[in-house]
């Protein structure tokens, strides 16, 4: 569970960090507080979503990612709950949805490395032990 907020409040901040970066670009001023709460929900339904549609794998890798973006797509309908799309067109919460997802890969990525490498050194401490 605590795995889970982690990466929740993690994928929340780059949410928002890429959010104003974007807005910043195209002359954004400043961002609502509900932009905050709202970018913490669409999160946490990502998040609970994935852990449900992980539970089924596939021996093939792209198939799972072609999934994941998909089911991150599907959510982005949710932007019709917020009304996102008056002020921010779907081609932006789009482009925004691959950045934060590639981010997001590659600090799995970094993360699977360092475990990894931690289980290897065990293995070695105790192939010397042997």
């Amino acid at each position: 569970m605590k795995k889970l907020l982690t990466k929740i409040l993690a994928t929340t901040g780059l949410t928002l960090i890429t959010l104003a970066t974007i807005a910043s670009l195209c002359g954004g001023k400043f961002l609502f507080i509900s932009s905050v709460y709202q970018s913490l929900a669409v999160n946490v339904i990502i998040y609970l979503g994935l852990n449900i549609i992980q539970n089924i794998e596939s021996e093939y890798f792209i198939i799972d990612v072609f999934r994941d973006v998909t089911f991150i797509l599907f959510i982005l309908t949710a932007g019709y709950l917020f009304d996102w799309y008056k002020s921010t067109p779907l081609w932006v919460v789009i482009i925004m949805s691959v950045i934060i997802y590639v981010i997001s890969c590659f600090i799995n990525i970094v993360k699977v490395t360092d475990d990894i490498a931690f289980i290897n050194n065990q293995l070695e401490i105790n192939k010397k032990k042997d």
